[in-house]
């Protein structure tokens, strides 16, 4: 927890003043039964009237100022609540984005999601619970013994008593509580995650008629979690009945007690009434702090979730990386990979190289590992076998940074953000970048056409995840967004399967005639999208089965023939 204590350092004050301001408030509380016991012994059979207006006065004058001090204290608690929350999420947010991609498929993107929010907001209500409360119900609750011990110290082993018993309640169910909370987050993130599945392929569930399956799914994931949040609820609900039956015990015992007493002129009807306030204001406290031990309790499994972030070490982008000197631009030698959670691996004995400005078109099956070697390109993932390198200049990048920064992919779902079209094609971009250089990447990607049409052109208005655009157009703007970084690798990741022959074929030509010095992979279904292709490299189950010209694949390869005339009614003989 060393990582989440550092964010009290900016609210000291407010962490202090919330619990003295409960303090002043705990303390004028314990005085109200001692004025009552007065009133009742004293003042009312003396007939004083100006004494009981003042003890009245004192009385309102405690509540007035009871008040004020409550506010004062929350308002503090909440500050410093609030404000520890906000730091903390900032800082576990930057922490999500520098995390390694194997990290994050550990920990899940549904998870991260939930501790981001979820979690953090189960810690601030623990936060403000605790600063209220950690103060103020101790003092109140042994202050009133204390005060029950002055009155009458036989009667004060009874309260003993009675809180003794109520602490092993209390540690008894947060002894049963605790694993059903860390199951509720764990059903939490379950369920984060099939919302986000489901309305991210919402429209392939309609197509395919699946609606009815996906709701089946989520209201079994949202029974569980249904079920166990009754059974948390149930458990939770025991200790206020129980809290009762042990102080109202105890108070039938304190007024039985208190009678004989009174009867035997060792108490007075006053103190009696002084000693029963006292009880109730035990129980009160007592039911506060059950609450705060649950609160508690959730609040620290979220901080252990978050925790486990903070302690993953952050992907360092000035990483060294071993210096290699090649004409080539891509060295692929008997590389293999395997993912960390997989039986097998994803890609096998894989071996190409590529030339400066060289053309690569990638093409295989649903699983073929296609998507994994972009992983590897682009240096997400390491291989655990063989060798992959590129070059620039002949030499290779020094840091994991730097190999970064000369591969643009543009991915296989077009990712567009809120804002404007400058604002996305100069994502990550440094300094200002000229109207010309984007008007130039718009032309090559063919997205010039519909940009110059929009109302403000380069300045109009993108929604969120490019929902004011077709999906060819997405696609032609994230390839615009890749060509105005100006990397020496520049990877399709089957990022053109919306656009029309004729704009995909103009758009290869385009980057061929201007990028000269750009080394395009492209990974498509297609085999006209590969037909100009220096060489084409064919995957299947992560395995190399051909690494050839389009027409050298065609003559001698059966899988790429059947790929190709099955895209093509043609028969072989053509």
């Amino acid at each position: 927890m060393k990582y989440l204590s550092r964010y009290f350092k900016g609210y000291l004050k407010e962490t202090i003043l919330g619990p003295l301001f409960k303090l002043f408030e705990a303390s004028f509380e314990l005085l109200v039964p001692i004025i009552i016991a007065r009133i009742v012994d004293t003042i009312i059979p003396s007939d004083n009237k100006v004494n009981l207006v003042l003890m009245i006065g004192l009385l309102f004058l405690f509540a007035i100022v009871g008040v004020i001090v409550a506010i004062t204290a929350q308002y503090f608690s909440s500050k410093a609540a609030v404000g520890y929350t906000r730091q903390l999420t900032s800082d576990l947010f930057k922490k999500i984005m520098g995390l390694s991609k194997e990290d994050r498929d550990k920990l899940t993107t549904s998870s991260l999601v939930t501790r981001l929010t979820s979690d953090t907001y189960q810690i601030q209500t623990g936060i403000n619970q605790f600063l209220r409360l950690f103060l103020r119900a101790p003092i109140i609750v042994f202050g009133a013994i204390i005060m029950a011990f002055n009155i009458s110290p036989k009667m004060t082993i009874d309260f003993l008593v009675m809180v003794a018993i109520l602490f092993m309640i209390v540690f008894a169910m947060s002894h049963l509580l605790n694993p059903i909370y860390a199951k509720i987050r764990r059903a939490t993130d379950k369920i984060v995650n099939m919302t986000r599945q489901q309305l991210e392929g919402v429209r392939v569930i309609r197509a395919f008629g699946q609606v009815d399956k996906e709701e089946r799914e989520f209201a079994a994931g949202n029974q569980d979690y249904t079920d166990l949040q009754l059974k948390a609820g149930r458990l939770s609900s025991l200790v206020t009945p129980l809290t009762y039956l042990v102080v109202n015990s105890t108070l039938v015992l304190v007024i039985w007690q208190g009678n004989l007493q009174i009867s035997n002129d060792l108490l007075s009807q006053g103190m009696l009434i002084a000693l029963v306030n006292y009880l109730l204001q035990i129980l009160t406290e007592l039911l506060k702090m059950t609450m705060l031990v649950t609160s508690l309790n959730q609040s620290f499994i979220s901080a252990k979730r978050i925790t486990e972030v903070f302690e993953k070490d952050s992907e360092d982008l000035s990483t060294e990386l071993e210096q290699m000197q090649s004409e080539y631009a891509v060295l692929v030698k008997d590389m293999s990979f395997t993912y960390p959670t997989a039986a097998e691996p994803s890609l096998s004995h894989i071996d190409f190289h590529l030339n400066p400005g060289d053309f690569l078109g990638i093409i295989g099956g649903t699983g073929s590992g296609k998507s994994t070697l972009v992983e590897l390109l682009t240096h997400l993932y390491t291989p655990q076998e063989g060798s992959l390198a590129i070059f620039q200049n002949h030499f290779s990048p020094k840091t994991l940074g730097q190999w970064r920064s000369w591969v643009n992919v543009v991915p296989q779902k077009a990712e567009l953000f809120q804002g404007t079209i400058r604002s996305n094609l100069t994502l990550g971009m440094k300094g200002d970048v000229s109207d010309e250089t984007l008007w130039k990447a718009l032309d090559i990607a063919q997205a010039s056409d519909f940009v110059s049409e929009k109302e403000g052109q380069l300045d109009a208005t993108v929604e969120a995840f490019g929902r004011n655009f077709s999906g060819g157009q997405r696609q032609r703007l994230t390839i615009a967004r890749a060509i105005v970084q100006k990397a020496p690798l520049l990877i399709l990741d089957d990022s053109t399967s919306a656009l029309d022959y004729l704009t995909e074929s103009k758009l290869l030509s385009a980057i061929h005639e201007q990028l000269s010095d750009t080394t395009l992979i492209l990974i498509s279904q297609r085999t006209n999208s590969l037909k100009a292709a220096d060489k084409i490299l064919l995957l299947d189950k992560g395995h190399q089965l051909g690494f050839a010209s389009h027409d050298d694949l065609l003559a001698n390869n059966d899988l790429y023939r059947d790929i190709h005339y099955s895209q093509h009614q043609k028969g072989k003989e053509d």
